[in-house]
This record gives structure tokens, sequence and C-alpha cells, in this order.
């Protein structure tokens, strides 16, 4: 809903602002043409800010979830860990985790190289990767 209203200030603002230039572009504005320009630049500019806002707003609380994702996976990551000894399976930490096998995978891969962790093949031809714990 954030996401429409700001769309309808930055409208708003637009077509304001553009009043506001389109009356100023007049060779010989009339001060009619002025009031036009200036009552632009006070509607126009302020719905352009509050767009603006609003849309800075979503961002950021779509990056602090983000993050808060981001630790809840670090923390289930190393619980995980801990308790199997240092072993971790893709299929067992998308389940964990509600993530896709995908995203576990390149989870744990970029864990992997950041952490210098062995690849193990299972019998079954999964992966498992082998954290040493120190």
């Amino acid at each position: 809903m954030q996401k429409i209203f700001a769309g309808f200030l930055f409208s708003i603002g637009f077509i304001f602002l553009t009043v506001t230039v389109s009356s100023l572009a007049i060779k010989n504005p009339t001060p009619k043409d002025r009031s036009a320009a200036a009552g632009g630049i006070m509607i126009g500019v302020p719905a352009i800010a509050a767009g603006t806002w609003l849309v800075w707003k979503e961002k950021k609380k779509q990056d602090d979830l983000l993050e808060v994702r981001q630790r809840q996976l670090e923390f289930n990551f190393l619980t995980t860990l801990q308790a199997n000894n240092g072993s971790i399976t893709p299929i067992s930490f998308a389940i964990a985790n509600q993530l896709s096998l995908e995203e576990s995978k390149q989870y744990l891969d970029k864990k992997a190289t950041e952490l210098n962790a062995d690849f193990e093949v299972t019998e079954d031809g999964g992966v498992s990767y082998k954290f040493y714990l120190s």
C-alpha cells in the first residue's frame, strides 16, 4: 500500500512541477502564470519529498528484516554445527531454516569457503559439510 501511495505522491509532484516549468517557460509570464508556478512548487516539492520518504522508509524496513534473517541463519548454522560436531547437510539446513535446497547449498558453500570446511559424500550420494570446531 505504501508503494502505491508513494507512486501517487510522485505522480502528483511531477504533474505540479511540470505545471511550474510550463508556466515559467512562457516569454512574458503574467502574474497568474507566476502564481501557478509558485503553487506548483508549493505542492509539487512536498509531494515528491513525501514520496521519497515513503520509499526510503520501506527500503529501510526491508533492509532491517534482511539483517534479522541473516542473524537468525547465522545463529541456526552455528547451533546446528555445535549440536552435530561440525557436520551439516544442505537438506537438514534447508528444513531447519525454511530455505529452498538451492538457497541452503549457496549459504553452506559460502560458509564452507569462509571457514575452510571439507565436503564429504554420503553413501546415498548427498553432500555433507564438515566444519572444524576449534
